[in-house]
Order: structure tokens, then sequence, then C-alpha cells
């Protein structure tokens, strides 16, 4: 017996005898004679399927269907109705919402199969439920999770600001004292206070974009030009670690951007191919023009991301950031790690300017960033 309860009702005893005779080898089967008592057994307990004549005293079998339904939406509604009934069963069809009917008299395989697909219909409709409540529950813990990474970047900022800014002025203080600088410790701090720095510069920017704060300033961008520059810049703080930079960029048309922000952008996807290039490797910068923008894409033949990586990459401390035991503090040694929030600051900064960003990666071959930026019109 199939886990469903199928009310079914009719005036005629012979009729409920036959419905049940039908139907109850395979499902639970309550009865009920009348229009009044089907209402009563439909609040008694669970019904998955009503099959009902229409013409009863009392309430007719349309009547009963369209008050069932405005209390049980959900039931799989059958009408069994004699061939001159058609005005009946329009009224069925569009107050009622009869799933299916049948004419008098029925055939019970013509029967069991118009139950059957009732059936499928009602378990249809409750696995969509099922999944629209997963898929709501599992959006609503991505947005704590996201308000939860928003608050940790203020309260971060906010707290290490102070310290840092102590910091500081105590190293740029005992730099002044000879012992202390022919001591090998002064440039360690150095070197650590100034990881602490950045940290704490790409927190607040992480911080404004992600809550609004940001407001760009945009202006005519020689995007060539921009891109040129920042590679050599790149480079030069690179030159140590034997990478080498090919350049496939394009006369380009200007873009409509914000200078600064935009140059946050480039120097996030540099700086991660650097990091996670081993020395002697390559990074190709490529830009192009195209009818309706200009893509740019940055690529490394570095260690490459996992494709758990890759779905994580453009969240805020996302894993993707680098293995731990890979760790270095400085900012472009091979496995210097960040705090994950360059690609999450590169995405941010994208979608203000109206763009796009996509990536592409695979351990052990690289892996490529490509951005879209929309041409400024003419």
């Amino acid at each position: 017996m199939e886990d469903h309860t199928i009310l079914v009702v009719d005036d005629e005893p012979a009729s409920l005898r036959a419905l049940r005779r039908t139907l109850a080898p395979r499902y639970r089967v309550v009865e009920a004679g009348d229009g009044a008592t089907a209402l009563a057994q439909l609040e008694a307990q669970p019904i998955s399927l009503i099959v009902t004549d229409h013409r009863m005293p009392g309430l007719t079998g349309v009547e009963m269907l369209v008050r069932g339904r405005a209390t049980h939406p959900d039931v799989v509604r059958i009408l069994l109705t004699g061939y001159a009934e058609l005005e009946a069963l329009a009224e069925a069809i569009n107050a009622g919402a009869v799933f299916y009917y049948l004419t008098k008299p029925w055939e019970p395989p013509d029967l069991m199969l118009a139950v059957r697909r009732g059936l499928e219909s009602l378990e249809a409709l409750r696995q969509r439920r099922a999944l629209l409540l997963e898929l709501e529950g599992a959006c609503a813990r991505a947005r704590r999770e996201a308000e939860q990474r928003t608050r940790l970047l203020a309260t971060a900022a906010h707290e290490l600001g102070t310290p840092v800014h102590v910091l500081t002025n105590a190293v740029d203080l005992l730099s002044g004292l000879d012992e202390v600088r022919r001591s090998p410790w002064l440039a360690i701090a150095e070197r650590n206070l100034a990881w602490l720095r950045r940290s704490l510069a790409q927190m607040q920017k992480g911080f404004r974009l992600q809550t609004g704060g940001v407001r760009l300033a945009p202006g005519l961008v020689d995007l060539a030009a921009h891109l040129e520059s920042t590679v050599d810049a790149v480079e030069r703080a690179a030159g140590a670690r034997r990478l080498t930079f090919e350049r496939r960029i394009e006369s380009l048309p200007a873009v409509r951007a914000d200078r600064r922000w935009l140059g946050e952008v480039w120097i996030a996807l540099l700086s991660n191919a650097v990091r996670f290039t081993a020395d002697g490797g390559c990074i190709e910068v490529a830009a192009e023009a195209a009818a309706d923008g200009v893509g740019v894409r940055v690529a490394d033949t570095g260690i490459g991301m996992s494709p758990e990586q890759v779905a994580v990459a453009f969240s805020p401390f996302s894993a993707a950031a680098g293995d731990l035991l890979l760790h270095a503090s400085g900012r472009f040694e091979f496995g210097a790690r960040g705090l994950g929030l360059g690609l999450s600051i590169a995405r941010d900064v994208v979608d203000l300017h109206g763009g796009r960003i996509g990536l592409r990666s695979e351990v052990g071959r690289g892996t490529a960033v490509e951005v879209w930026l929309p041409r400024t019109p003419d």
C-alpha cells in the first residue's frame, strides 16, 4: 500500500464499493457519502487525493471541491461526471482546479492511471517546495556569512588601525638609534610591519566596497598606458624572482573609469600571479579591444588552484589566497600569502565599473583571470 490517503465521495453505496475495490489494494481509502462529510474527512486527516462524483444531494462534487480547495489547495482533485455535464466540468476546471476528470461509467485502469498521475504531480510539488526551502536556507546562510565577513572586516580594520600606527611610530623611532639600525631584527620588523599596513589597507578597501562606501571618480583612462605602467612597477618590484613578463597589449580605446580604483584591479591580479608563480616562471598580460568593450587577461604558469578553490576565489578571506604551509609575509616572494581579499576587491571594483571578471585555473598549470570593461561611448 502506497503512503497516500485517498478520499472517495459518492452518494451511491455501490459506487463507493467500486471505488474502494479499485483503489484499496494500493492506497489507504476513506469514504464519504456526501459533500459535507467529505469536507469533515478532509479536516480530520491528511488527504492526498479526492475522487468525487458530481451529482450528489446537498453539496455537489464541484461545490465540495471548491470549498476544499480554499483550505487544502494541494490536495489533488479528480471528478467523475456524466457525458451531459459539460457546464459542471468547466466550473470544476476553473473554480475547483480539477486535475483530471473521468466520464461515467469509468474503467478501473483509467481511474488508476489518473490517480497515479495525480499523486506524481503532488510528489513533484512537494519536492519543488523542499528544494525551494533548501535553497532559501542556503541563501540565508550565505547572507549571514557575508554579513559576518563584512563585520569581521570592519572590526579588524578598526581595531588594528591604532596598534599598527603605534608600531609604525615605534619602529621609526628605533631606526634612528645606531645600535638598533645595525640589528637584523629591525629589517624583519620593518618587513612585517609593511605587511600589516598593506593588510590593514586591504581590509579597509574591502569594507568600503562591500558596504557601498566607494564613490568612483571616473574620467577617461588610457587603458594601455595604465596597464603598462602597472606591469612595469610590479616587474621592477619582483625583479629578483627571474620571472618573465610577456605583454600583448594592443592599442586600446580610452575607457571611462576611476584610475586609482582600476589600478587596484591590476595590482591584485599581477601580485597574485607573481606570488603563486615559482621563480623563473612566466606571466602574460594581454589586452585587446572588442566591439562592445575592452578585454584584459592576466595569466601565469604558477601552482594553480583546485576546483574547490576556484569556486570561492572571489569571496573575501578566500581559501584560494594560498597554502598556509607556503606562507611568507613579504609582498612578491613565491608563496607569500595575503588575506584572501585581492580578488574580492578586484571583482567589486570591476562590478562598479559595469564590467565582469572571470577565472580559470588548474592545479600545476597556472591561473588566468579575464576582465571585461565596457567601451566608452564616442
